[in-house]
């Protein structure tokens, strides 16, 4: 009986410690995870905002495109979703180019974006329509 009494509780630590580290490993991966959208994410909004005070210039159209192309690769399916809207919206080729649609799209995108990172659509509860002011970069 003391055998089996030992047994189990061996095994039972075994199994208490594997779900204590699988547990841990995974909440470690949605915390990367995270942090990885951020960075993607903010470089974005750091590309938009620069092609605002560049005029539109093909040093900032490259660095939106390449922030843009990365954000397919870690973006949910949502924030890809969305993003493809405003892509196809601010290309060049738009004739029909309006501030407030911009302005909307943007906005819901920017929406999707914190939903993905925060896991709630509650964090955009009474989150107005947005758009981005420029950032001068001077080089020293």
């Amino acid at each position: 009986m003391e055998l089996i009494i030992a047994i189990l509780g061996v095994v039972s630590a075994v199994i208490t410690i594997s779900l204590t580290n699988y547990n841990s490993k995974k909440n470690q991966m949605k915390f990367e995870e995270r942090k990885l959208k951020e960075v993607y994410y903010t470089n974005f909004i750091d590309a938009v905002s620069y092609c605002v005070v560049s005029n539109n210039s093909e040093e900032a159209r490259d660095k939106l495109a390449d922030s843009q192309n990365k954000l397919l690769l870690i973006g949910g399916s949502n924030v890809v979703f969305k993003l493809m809207i405003f892509h196809d919206y601010i290309k060049p080729s738009n004739s029909s180019f309006s501030s407030e649609k911009h302005d909307e799209l943007l906005t819901d995108l920017i929406k999707t974006m914190r939903e993905d990172l925060f896991l709630s659509s509650k964090i955009n509860k009474n989150y107005p329509i947005i758009h981005l002011t420029g950032k001068n970069r001077t080089k020293k």
